[in-house]
């Protein structure tokens, strides 16, 4: 390329650049004054808690007289501190405002019901090409059933995956749900899932109640699923601090109802069910109106999350839930199956996991010289040169004659130490 071409090449991206740039929305005084006042209406309107809206407008307004927000003219920084000053004093994650003109301009055009339908259509083709958010269901060694569901669609759509999948796991021992990735989506699916460990009496599952309407509305479980129900099996449901919103109730409400242990880290905390409010032509905010009231513990998760029964990483979790589910139900060979599947750990590159399952092995059969073995190769993988000199020492005290046992203690014997 000759420099002619070169200086005309930069010149035009010059000029691309600062078109952008003219382009840019620059917030003037007057924008951000008619923003809070929007804000601060539809907060005191619709949300759920109407002393804390009021804390929150008190907020904006010492912000604003403080002038925090004068020097502020990008749009999508203006909303990020205002969500930010919001959430300081709510503690609400669904509480948010955008600045997304793009989408508001969509919604608009998509204002008829043919193109809400349309819509409505393109969104549920995008949702079957991540399946829903059921991203895996498998059964496990030992007869446990494994769930990944990453979202909770809205069963209008999903509740044909939804039912393949869970009648997929139906013959199992347990079921572990894992929504340490799921950030939420409908109460639909909630109700369906939860629906499924339930017998054919209908359960309060939750009451729902909206302050603008000073409504009540409750949530039931379906008498029928498509297929069999759990019933009594044990469920376990994976959490980390990622688990958010419509995933949470589903944590929340099978666990206080007796009906599941939740294994891993506390939620996030997103109770209030939100909605979308257009603040004028530019800017969105997600404003919670509804909250849930579970009835046995008549409160919910909000600002809080959900406590797990047996509180671990998130990394842990499924270790721990798939050990639990298997000392309540597997009547077989538990030191076998352990082995195996403290190995399977192994392949898979996960050494903290497969020292878990084998630690557990040798409390349960602390005679077995196997078992002890085993944990003296996962320490040595590790690269934990104590831990696995004293399992080979106890495999080797329980089995005199193992000469691969002793040879593994030579070579451990040999490491040097760090």
């Amino acid at each position: 390329m000759n420099k002619y071409l070169k200086t005309l090449l930069m010149l035009l991206t010059m000029v691309q650049i600062l078109k952008a740039q003219d382009k840019k929305r620059i917030l003037q005084p007057n924008d951000k004054a008619l923003m809070l006042i929007s804000v601060k209406t539809h907060l005191e309107k619709s949300y759920i808690d109407l002393e804390l809206s009021k804390k929150m407008n008190t907020e904006l307004d010492k912000n604003f007289k403080s002038n925090k927000y004068e020097k502020l003219t990008d749009p999508s920084e203006f909303a990020k501190i205002l969500t930010k000053d919001l959430q300081s004093v709510s503690n609400d994650p669904h509480l948010k405002v955008r600045f997304e003109p793009e989408y508001i301009s969509k919604e608009k055009r998509n204002s008829t019901e043919s193109l809400k339908l349309e819509s409505e259509k393109k969104m549920a083709m995008q949702m079957a090409e991540i399946n829903y958010g059921f991203t895996e269901s498998k059964i496990l060694d030992g007869n446990i059933g494994y769930l990944n569901l990453r979202l909770f669609a809205d069963t209008k759509y999903a509740e044909e995956t939804a039912t393949a999948a869970m009648n997929f796991l139906s013959n199992t021992n347990s079921i572990i749900i894992d929504l340490r990735t799921n950030g939420g989506g409908v109460p639909s699916m909630m109700q369906l899932l939860s629906s499924y460990f339930f017998d054919e009496t209908p359960v309060l599952l939750s009451e729902f109640y909206e302050r603008e309407t000073n409504a009540k509305t409750q949530l039931y479980s379906l008498s029928n699923v498509k297929g069999k129900k759990f019933k009594n099996k044990p469920v376990y449901i994976l959490t980390s601090k990622q688990t958010f919103s419509a995933a949470e109730a589903l944590a929340y409400t099978l666990q206080h109802l007796g009906k599941a242990v939740v294994v891993g880290e506390t939620t996030q905390g997103g109770a209030n069910r939100a909605k979308r409010i257009h603040l004028n032509e530019e800017f969105t905010m997600s404003v919670p109106y509804i909250k849930p009231i579970h009835p046995i513990t008549k409160m919910n998760w909000e600002g809080k999350g959900i406590q797990p029964n047996i509180e671990t990483t998130e990394k842990n979790a499924f270790v721990y839930a798939y050990l639990n589910a298997l000392n309540t139900t597997f009547k077989g060979k538990k030191d076998v199956l352990l082995n195996k599947i403290g190995y399977t750990f192994l392949n898979e590159k996960s050494v903290e996991n497969a020292i878990i399952v084998f630690e557990e092995n040798t409390k349960l059969f602390p005679t077995s010289a196997n078992s002890w073995d085993s944990l003296g190769e996962a320490y040595f993988i590790k690269k934990d040169k104590i831990n696995a000199l004293k399992s080979y020492k106890k495999a080797l005290e329980l089995d005199p004659d193992s000469e691969s046992t002793k040879a593994m203690i030579k070579k451990v014997e040999n490491i040097p130490s760090e």
